[in-house]
């Protein structure tokens, strides 16, 4: 790369103009902003539908709304957690997240985290294109399109996610920032729509074993949310100066998520409070004005665009790291073009799929807690710096054969735990993974506790790996970069 283009990079990042940076580090000059953008980042990608159906799926499935508050709280705020202090890596680094962990698992061992992230933002983003579409048909005038209108809808929906993500960084961080207040907005006149219909001394009606699965099966789900974004967390931070605060970063990102995942989940646990046998978009257009009921369903869409805008993004960047040789914009065109593919094939293919479809997606969680365990352990816990030109270079963090075997290793033991407690059943006659192990240990109730187990392994998992790496180069071999032969 020549000085010009070097110049340039570093100062590429602006709105509506087009981030010609790839999986490079942000050198020094081409760092600028502060951690609360990061609030508004995190806070924008949770503010959607999932998170006001969090809170309501709590209360359908037999919890009080104090039980509901209470896991959306703790789930949230463990997943932040996560979420806080993988967003210091980038500061750190300058690097995107998957480029950033070549240092803990080597640059082979980086790519399988780079390809299940990549293959699930392209997932998540075509099932969000989705549920966009289909939230317009809890509205009666709109409950039976012809399917060109969806059609319509959908594209447009993909073609503004992705285009946004082609202008990069800066476009997203700035969308993001405008549409959180509106959001915000919108669910404040909802709920003045509603508070009349509100149930909030609403008992739940489970016996003390259903009740505690059901506890902590709600919390998985609220932790599943948050941490599901882990492995995009440095993407976003690694623009911020080198001197940010660490505890800054952390609080304002990790802040983020779970302030909005909780605001959202509080209030759609409240709306479904006044009754819990109906869904919740059925429910709130029983509860207010008609036109009202359109402009809230207008916005959900719009609101879906936020998660789509890092989907995307996060993804071209992964397809990036794991090999794909194309520019970062074409990447995210690239991307975005096959997720709305997918998208269509999501909302076209019958209800049978859809369900499927999204017991896959949820499945697909077990691997995140372990990740990020790992990464935030030996990056934070156990700091060093970061060797920025390795990071990009072809041979960089090459250890054995491009893997480090023993955080891999680790890695590896922390997502089988998770699976092994995984014991989220799906319904009667869909597709979904319920662990014999789990479902032997708690007696056929839906009780969750694949979190606790898969934290806990990985953290264990992670002090005998590392000792086992320390004796292996008491030899004196170099601990972190293997240069090539």
């Amino acid at each position: 790369m020549t000085e010009a283009e070097s110049r340039a990079r570093a100062s590429d990042d602006s709105f509506l103009r087009v981030e010609l940076r790839g999986l490079e580090p942000v050198p020094p000059e081409g760092r600028h902003g502060r951690p609360r953008e990061l609030f508004f980042i995190w806070a924008g990608a949770l503010s959607d539908f999932f998170s006001l159906f969090a809170g309501a799926l709590l209360v359908s499935l037999g919890l009080s709304f104090v039980d509901s508050v209470l896991v959306l709280g703790l789930g949230a705020a463990t997943g932040a957690g996560f979420l806080g202090l993988l967003s210091v890596t980038g500061v750190r680094s300058g690097a995107p997240q998957i480029v950033q962990s070549r240092t803990v698992f080597g640059r082979r061992g980086a790519s399988i985290g780079g390809a299940l992230t990549m293959l699930i933002a392209v997932g998540w983003f075509a099932y969000d294109c989705a549920i966009a579409v289909t939230t317009t048909h809890a509205l009666p005038a709109l409950a039976s399109t012809p399917g060109w209108v969806e059609g319509a809808l959908l594209a447009g929906i993909a073609i503004i996610s992705f285009i946004v993500a082609v202008f990069g960084h800066r476009t997203i961080a700035v969308f993001q920032t405008v549409q959180v207040p509106l959001f915000i907005m919108i669910c404040a006149v909802l709920a003045g729509f509603t508070a009349n219909r509100w149930h909030l001394g609403l008992t739940s009606t489970l016996a003390l074993g259903p009740h505690l699965a059901t506890l902590t099966l709600g919390f998985t789900l609220t932790f599943a949310l948050i941490v599901s974004w882990v492995t995009y967390a440095a993407d976003y931070s690694r623009y911020l100066p080198i001197r940010a605060r660490a505890g800054s970063v952390a609080l304002a990102s990790g802040g983020g998520s779970a302030v909005s995942l909780v605001a959202c989940g509080m209030l759609g646990a409240a709306i479904q409070t006044a009754n819990p046998h109906v869904l919740l978009p059925s429910l709130i257009v029983r509860l207010v004005p008609v036109w009202f009921a359109v402009v809230f369903a207008a916005f959900i869409i719009v609101a879906e665009l936020s998660s789509n805008y890092l989907n995307v993004y996060s993804a071209a960047l992964c397809a990036l790291a794991i090999g794909l040789r194309l520019r970062r914009w074409a990447a995210a065109f690239a991307v975005g073009m096959v997720g709305g593919g997918v998208a269509a094939l999501v909302l076209f293919a019958g209800s049978g799929f859809q369900a499927n479809y999204v017991n896959f997606l949820t499945l697909t969680y077990v691997w995140f807690p372990a990740w990020g365990v790992v990464v935030i352990l030996d990056s934070l816990v156990r700091p060093r710096p970061v060797d920025t030109s390795q990071l990009t270079s072809r041979h960089g963090y090459w250890f054995t054969g491009g893997m480090r075997w023993p955080m891999v290793i680790a890695f590896a033991i922390g997502t089988l735990a998770t699976i092994a407690f995984f014991n989220e059943p799906p319904p009667p006659g869909e597709w979904g993974w319920v662990s014999p192990f789990a479902q032997h240990l708690f007696a056929g109730q839906p009780a969750d506790i694949s979190g606790f187990v898969g934290t806990a392994a990985t953290v264990l998992a992670y002090v005998a790996c590392r000792r086992w790496e320390l004796r292996g180069h008491r030899g004196g071999a170099p601990e972190f970069v293997e240069p090539a032969a």
